[in-house]
């Protein structure tokens, strides 16, 4: 069989496997066209039989996220992702892969994306959490975010934005709170762990409850340290050196020792 052959056959078979391995893209894509969902907003999408004083409250807590994300990189945001609020649990099961938590973000290679929430997500906490893993996507594209960022900034910087967690409302505030959050969920720094046991999106999320509920403050912790170091600027540094094919170790690292002066 001719190479030329072979790569077209490539080319055919490779969307078809991304499709069968997630399941819930294939949903989200043909969104429009699913007769239990409606659309309310550009890029809003709701359950159709959300209550109408639901989808005013949803429409506000989108904003109030956008204005923390904005809030974080100090600038308009790029993250474009399409919003889909589900109304039961076998809805949300259907749209985000393990049918947990509050909220998912879901993304592709050729850029589109969606953030999932249920009923407990209906807040700006959770709304703005996703909408901060989107802007990292959107940001890098889908590759580098795969690649280069481990999932303990992925989920750290997300936290900046989340105040389930912390009392602090200024992201360059927190470190204090996480550090005490730290060590109340390490038993006093009896179960430590590495931040090279969080780099993997199954390595952060292994474990019971408390194993994750800690790794979710080591890297709270440490995101929120570095990011009172390097401030905001230091933020977009690193997303556009990141962007521009630098390491995330080395970019990471040469941000935080020239913020110290070394």
């Amino acid at each position: 069989m001719r190479w030329s052959v072979r790569l077209l056959l490539f080319l055919l078979i490779l969307p078809l496997a991304f499709f069968a391995a997630f399941p819930q893209i294939v949903r989200c894509v043909f969104l429009e066209h699913t007769a239990g969902f409606q659309s309310i907003a550009p890029q809003v999408w709701v359950a159709k039989d959300t209550p109408d004083r639901q989808r005013v409250y949803l429409l506000f807590e989108i904003n109030e996220a956008r204005k923390r994300l904005e809030l974080l990189w100090n600038k308009p945001i790029h993250s474009h992702a399409t919003i889909v609020y589900c109304q039961t649990p076998e809805q949300y099961e259907q749209y985000c892969q393990d049918g947990e938590g509050a909220g998912c973000s879901l993304g592709t290679p050729w850029g589109d994306s969606w953030i999932i929430i249920n009923p407990y997500g209906r807040n700006p906490d959770v709304l703005a959490h996703e909408m901060c893993h989107d802007e990292l996507f959107t940001r890098l594209g889908w590759l580098k975010t795969q690649r280069q960022i481990p999932q303990w900034f992925n989920e750290g910087l997300a936290l900046m934005i989340d105040q389930r967690f912390t009392t602090a409302t200024d992201s360059l505030r927190r470190f204090e709170e996480f550090q005490d959050h730290w060590q109340q969920q390490s038993r006093g720094q009896q179960t430590v762990l590495d931040l090279s046991e969080l780099a993997s999106l199954r390595d952060f999320f292994a474990g019971d409850t408390d194993r994750v509920m800690l790794a979710y403050m080591t890297a709270g912790r440490e995101v929120s340290r570095w990011l009172a170091l390097v401030g905001r600027p230091g933020l977009r540094k690193l997303a556009e050196a990141v962007a521009q094919g630098e390491a995330f170790s080395t970019a990471y690292q040469q941000l935080e020792r020239e913020a110290k002066g070394d």
